[in-house]
């Protein structure tokens, strides 16, 4: 089996084919609120400041804080439904976008919009992750999911390799763009409002059973006292998590400005090349999900991290495009891992009943490190003017590594643990 011929079975498989149009639709609009598209822009239409480029790397990462209390709210609610709602918010902020002008209330509505549509997406992700975890057996999930993933890879790369041309020799009016991208999200809502969910009425009465026993569900802290291995895989999780968002800010920064790079290649290092990889990476990564358990599987894909930070490092010291694009390259490997990971590790540790409560906690713990990692780098890239730090510049970069590098030790160290204790059943 492959991720170009997954059986997912005959039950689900009108599910699965309404979520692929929804892939190749929903993703033209999403794309343009990434960090790597909304951050060139407002460096290079908007002249931000160091400080705002940090705000909109951190945006999608805190937004994530919400998930927690949209699992509460999502609990014993149609998921679908729910989801396609949190859609037709994020359809809203695009157009927020299409409308703000090129001055100060302009980059205020380009970073409010985006924080919103982080938030919301934030909830869209936690809510398909059941949806995902009902709909497709553990033995192919991993390639079920991971076929949507490439469909939407190919739609952002598309995308996202046409605006930075778009912008360089047609037009810096950026309203069109997103307009466009608002309808194409209209059909992505209409094909995910087909999509139904295999065991919805038990799981509906599993999660009101258990949202009455613990009056608003589970709370965060519960999940992570009663479960040391999760405990264990969200701890290093953060610490991945963590390295990943610190640079992000630096590394746009450096790009566009330091660098000078135009909007297309400064798109191609920040969007096309690792999603581009990332595309490639997807079946084999997801083949290897299927088979192994998420600790295993993270010790291995967080190797790639490290190496594609310190490769970011030499490009960074070299002033070298090339360098940089071929840190992308390995940070695209090491991204269409992490997607997946990210999306479905919490199933090798959660109960069927339990999984939105364990899906919360793991966004919302990357929401926490979001709130931190992005300012802290530009801080410690750039640094701080106003008191007088001149910053470690490219010294960041090396921190970054130096994370990566003890994440992949612990998760190596839980896999052990649990194999020596007998705790990998894939459920």
């Amino acid at each position: 089996m492959s991720l170009f011929n997954v059986d997912v079975g005959d039950e689900v498989r009108p599910s699965f084919q309404s979520e692929r149009w929804m892939e190749c639709t929903l993703p033209i609009g999403l794309v343009l609120l990434e960090g790597g598209v909304i951050g060139v822009i407002a460096s290079k239409v908007f002249q931000v400041e160091p400080w705002v480029l940090a705000l909109i790397s951190a945006a999608p990462m805190f937004a994530n804080l919400s998930s927690f209390l949209w699992n509460k709210l999502s609990l014993a609610k149609r998921k679908v439904q729910f989801a396609s709602y949190l859609q037709l918010g994020v359809l809203i902020c695009l157009l927020i976008v299409a409308l703000s002008p090129v001055n100060q209330l302009g980059v205020v509505m380009l970073v409010t919009s985006m924080i919103a549509s982080r938030i919301l997406l934030a909830g869209f992700v936690t809510v398909r992750s059941v949806v995902w975890s009902l709909n497709y057996a553990r033995d192919i999930r991993g390639q079920a999911t991971g076929q949507l993933q490439m469909i939407a890879s190919v739609v952002s790369i598309i995308i996202s390799a046409s605006i930075g041309p778009y912008l360089d020799y047609v037009s810096t009016n950026i309203a069109i763009i997103y307009i466009t991208g608002a309808i194409a999200g209209v059909l992505g809502i209409l094909f995910l409002g087909r999509v139904k969910v295999r065991g919805e009425k038990t799981q509906l009465a599993d999660e009101q059973v258990l949202k009455e026993e613990t009056v608003d569900g589970p709370s965060f802290a519960s999940v992570l006292k009663k479960d040391r291995f999760f405990r264990s895989y969200q701890i290093s999780m953060f610490g991945a998590g963590f390295s990943n968002m610190l640079i992000e800010a630096p590394l746009i920064f450096l790009i566009t400005r330091e660098l000078g790079a135009s909007y297309t290649v400064s798109i191609m290092l920040t969007m096309v090349i690792p999603i581009t990889v990332r595309l490639i990476s997807l079946p084999t990564w997801a083949n290897y999900l299927d088979k192994v358990h998420v600790a295993k599987f993270r010790s291995r894909q967080s190797i790639y991290w490290f190496v594609a930070q310190l490769l970011t490092m030499v490009g960074a010291l070299l002033e070298s495009i090339i360098w940089l694009a071929i840190a992308r390259a390995i940070w695209g490997i090491a991204m269409a891992g992490g997607t997946l990971a990210w999306s479905l590790g919490h199933n090798d540790f959660a109960s069927p009943k339990e999984l939105s409560s364990y899906m919360g906690v793991h966004v919302t713990l990357t929401g926490i490190r979001g709130v931190i990692a992005p300012a802290l780098g530009i801080a410690l890239y750039a640094g701080l003017p106003s008191t007088g730090f001149e910053g470690f510049g490219t010294s960041v970069f090396i921190i970054s590594a130096a994370m990566s590098a003890v994440a992949a030790l612990g998760f190596y160290r839980l896999y052990r643990r649990m194999s020596a204790e007998k705790q990998l059943s894939l459920k």
